[in-house]
C-alpha cells in the first residue's frame, strides 16, 4: 500500500513525465533532473507505491497494470492541484468593477482623490472608490473586520496584523486672504504671530505643531477659530484677517478654489510622514497589490 507521506508533489510531477515519455532520459530533460537524480526518485516511488510501475523490455519501458491504473487519475488529480489550488484569477483593471474602501481624513481626502480618480479613469475605468471616515480609535479594527482596504494616516501603528509603507512626506506652508498685510512681509515672524489664526483638529486643544515652533522660539499666536476638518479652514481664511498653516498637498488641492495666497510659514515646522496601512492577509492579493501601487504613484507624484 502508498504511503501518502513518503510521497512528494515535485515526485509525482515527474512520475507523470515519465508515464507521458516512457524515457528515463528524457524524462530527466523535462524536469530539469539529472539520471541519477530520476532513477533515485523512481526507486523512491517504487518502494512508496510498492510498484515496479515502469519496467524495462528491450530499449522501451513498460507501464505496469498498476501504473496503466494509476496514470489517468495521476494525470487528473495534478490537473486539478494546478487549476483550483495553485492557480490565482488575474486581477484585470481594464475591465475590474472592484470597489475599494480607503478609511482616512478629509486632509488627505482633498489632497488625493482628484488625482487618483483622474489616474484610475484611464487605466480602470469601472473601478469604484470608496473614501471613509478614519477611526483613529480603531485603525488596526477597521481593515481587521473588512470594513475597509486601506487606512491613511500620520498615526504610527506596529499592530502584528497590518503591513505599512510610507505614502508619502509632506511639509507645511501658510495662506492667508488675498490682500492681507501680512503678504507684503511673508517671512516676519511677529506680523505672524499678530494675526489670528485657524487650526484644524479634533478635540479641545488650540495648540498645534505651529505653536510648539514658536514656543521653541519664545514666541506664541493667538487660535481664535478651531475646525474639526481641513476643508473648512479656507472659508475662513478668505473672508477674515486669519491665517492657515496646513500641509502643502493641501493647500495645492484647494487653493485655486478660494481667495486666498499661499506664502512660506516664517517659522520651521517639522515635516511629517503619512502612512499607507493594509491587512497582512492582503498583502499578495493582485487586486490590493496593484490597487496600493496606483496609491502611491499618485500620492508621489510619479505620474
Amino acid at each position: 500500500m502508498a504511503n501518502i507521506s513518503d510521497i512528494e508533489l515535485n515526485q509525482l510531477r515527474l512520475l507523470q513525465i515519465i508515464f507521458e515519455t516512457k524515457n528515463l532520459t528524457r524524462a530527466g530533460e523535462r524536469a530539469g533532473l539529472t539520471q541519477s537524480a530520476v532513477s533515485h526518485t523512481l526507486k523512491k516511488l517504487r518502494h512508496s507505491f510498492n510498484d515496479s510501475l515502469v519496467i524495462r523490455q528491450g530499449n522501451q519501458l513498460v507501464m505496469t497494470p498498476r501504473a496503466e491504473t494509476l496514470k489517468p487519475q495521476l494525470n487528473r488529480w495534478l490537473n486539478d492541484f494546478e487549476k483550483n489550488i495553485l492557480f490565482q484569477e488575474q486581477f484585470e483593471p481594464k475591465t475590474s468593477t472592484r470597489t475599494f474602501f480607503i478609511a482616512t481624513s478629509d486632509l488627505v481626502e482633498q489632497a488625493l482623490s482628484a488625482p487618483l480618480i483622474t489616474h484610475l479613469a484611464d487605466i480602470a475605468p469601472q473601478i469604484r472608490v470608496v473614501f471613509c471616515k478614519l477611526d483613529k480609535r480603531g485603525l488596526a479594527s477597521q481593515i481587521e473586520s473588512g470594513e475597509v482596504d486601506f487606512s491613511i494616516s500620520v498615526m504610527e501603528s506596529s499592530h502584528p496584523s497590518l503591513m505599512v509603507t510610507t505614502l508619502y512626506k509632506d511639509d507645511f506652508v501658510s495662506i492667508a486672504r488675498n490682500g492681507h498685510p501680512v503678504l507684503e512681509s511673508p517671512q516676519d515672524m511677529k506680523a505672524f504671530c499678530h494675526y489670528p489664526h485657524v487650526l484644524a483638529g479634533t478635540g479641545k486643544d488650540t495648540r498645534g505643531m505651529v505653536d510648539d515652533a514658536l514656543n521653541a522660539l519664545g514666541l506664541s499666536r493667538t487660535v481664535q477659530y478651531k475646525v474639526a476638518n481641513f476643508s473648512s479652514a479656507p472659508y475662513i481664511v478668505e473672508q477674515t484677517d486669519a491665517i492657515f498653516t496646513a500641509p502643502r498637498k493641501f493647500i495645492k488641492a484647494i487653493g485655486h478654489q478660494f481667495q486666498v495666497s499661499k506664502f512660506e510659514t516664517p517659522i520651521a515646522v517639522d515635516a511629517y510622514a503619512m502612512k499607507l496601512y493594509w491587512h497582512i492577509k492582503n498583502n499578495d492579493e493582485q487586486a490590493i497589490k496593484w490597487f496600493r501601487e496606483q496609491l502611491i504613484i499618485v500620492a508621489r507624484g510619479e505620474l
